[in-house]
């Protein structure tokens, strides 16, 4: 049995012995569907919930799935709400959720999400199109001055003061018949999303942000969507500054890795892990024998692909090495890294100031590029300027490099505040 598979069956074992009777304890408000969350038994019941969901023109979304075996996640519930009412869909019970997913990716109607990057993903790959109308609240939390990415609990009680229930986030979804723990806690992942969007929308809409939500929003999506082997590069070196060579060769094994693994229908990492991954980049095995005596490399692997990870490195070390690719470090000597480092508080200052979660706007590795690419070219650009980030830092930054800007900051109840 897979490892996280036998660690999720233990957990909910734990979470759910001798369960008592669920006492949901909801809060209570116009816009938050009060009781327990009834299970879709019957298309016909599916099929009238959908007609609610768009009635309503806005409704929140979520799924709980199993995502340790299979290449794309197991989808085992989704659960919708509106202001009116809240449900759960058993997909054992009503396997079409085609009416769902055309709801989810329907542009005419709104569809409320935290984190939601895979759950919508499950409904774009569904419904073979894209999402168009998605507001991520943990999106719309860090323009409005919570830290990046927020919690749904954490969002959920900033805005409306209700804490929810301790959840079971790692429990066997598939696993039937449902505990009543298990729909309360789904159903409280989508519960109070309405209120929580009308909150944030009037705040958002306050600081002039709405706009900045919604493309940050659609950003999102599409980036979940699609495969960055930058990030899983990034993930696999564990903070190593290997050698440019070392990380070309990573990067197309990440490639293959990725490849190889929707063939095969499982996770990427399951197939292969980062650890021997990276053993094989540092390597450079240039034989299937040499590929044998790499410790940690699973037998079947070497047996099924040994012949196609070999190609690969062949081929990588052909290849020119991308030195600007983000994820090769930024060469910065001592004085490039003080001068960095404080601009880089600077900036956290402003945006704090300003009610912006800093690292939503940028990292350091981006800021780092930016300023040694300036000493080359002046005129270089942080950011775009359809990008919001140009407007609400951006240009700022600009004046403050050329010395037409200043920071002054004083500390309020609700910590530093920009004063220019």
């Amino acid at each position: 049995m897979n490892f996280r598979r036998r660690k999720r069956s233990i957990h909910h074992a734990e979470a759910h012995a001798d369960e008592a009777p669920s006492k949901i304890r909801v809060m209570e408000h116009p816009m938050v569907p009060q009781g327990h969350a009834p299970v879709v038994q019957t298309p016909a019941e599916l099929a009238e919930l959908v007609e609610h969901l768009r009635s309503a023109g806005t409704f929140a979304y979520d799924t709980e799935f199993i995502g340790e075996e299979n290449f794309h996640p197991r989808i085992c519930l989704v659960q919708v709400a509106t202001a009116e009412r809240v449900a759960i869909i058993d997909p054992t019970q009503t396997p079409d959720l085609s009416g769902i997913w055309s709801a989810v990716c329907d542009e005419r109607l709104v569809t409320l999400v935290h984190a939601g990057g895979q759950d919508v993903n499950a409904a774009q790959r569904a419904a073979g199109t894209l999402a168009r109308n998605v507001v991520d609240t943990q999106v719309g939390a860090a323009l409005m001055g919570m830290p990046w990415p927020a919690s749904l609990a954490n969002t959920v009680e900033s805005l409306t003061g209700h804490r929810l229930s301790k959840g079971h986030t790692f429990t066997d979804w598939d696993a039937r018949p449902l505990t009543a723990s298990q729909i309360s806690y789904a159903a409280d992942d989508v519960r109070y999303l309405p209120l929580v969007w009308q909150r944030m929308h009037e705040r958002l809409a306050e600081l002039g942000r709405v706009d900045w939500a919604r493309h940050e929003c659609e950003l999102e999506i599409k980036s979940s969507e699609s495969f960055d082997p930058e990030s899983q590069v990034r993930r696999a070196c564990r903070g190593m500054n290997l050698r440019p060579r070392v990380m070309t060769i990573l990067r197309e094994l990440v490639v293959l890795r990725y490849e190889l693994a929707r063939t095969k229908d499982v996770p990427p990492r399951t197939l292969l892990a980062d650890a021997p991954l990276l053993d094989v980049a540092r390597a450079k095995p240039e034989s299937v024998r040499e590929l044998e005596d790499i410790r940690g490399l699973p037998r079947p692997v070497v047996q099924e692909s040994g012949e196609a990870i070999i190609e690969c490195i062949a081929r990588a070390k052909e290849l020119p090495i991308d030195r600007d690719r983000i994820w090769t470090p930024p060469d910065e000597n001592a004085d490039d890294r003080m001068k960095i480092d404080a601009l880089w508080s600077i900036l956290n200052m402003r945006c704090i100031g300003m009610h912006l979660a800093p690292t939503m706007v940028l990292t350091r590795q981006q800021l780092s590029r930016w300023y040694l690419a300036r000493q080359k070219d002046p005129a270089a650009r942080l950011f775009e300027d359809g990008d919001w980030r140009h407007a609400a830092i951006g240009v700022w930054l600009d004046s403050f490099m050329a010395g037409k800007e200043r920071l002054e900051l004083e500390w309020g109840p609700q910590g530093p505040q920009s004063a220019g």
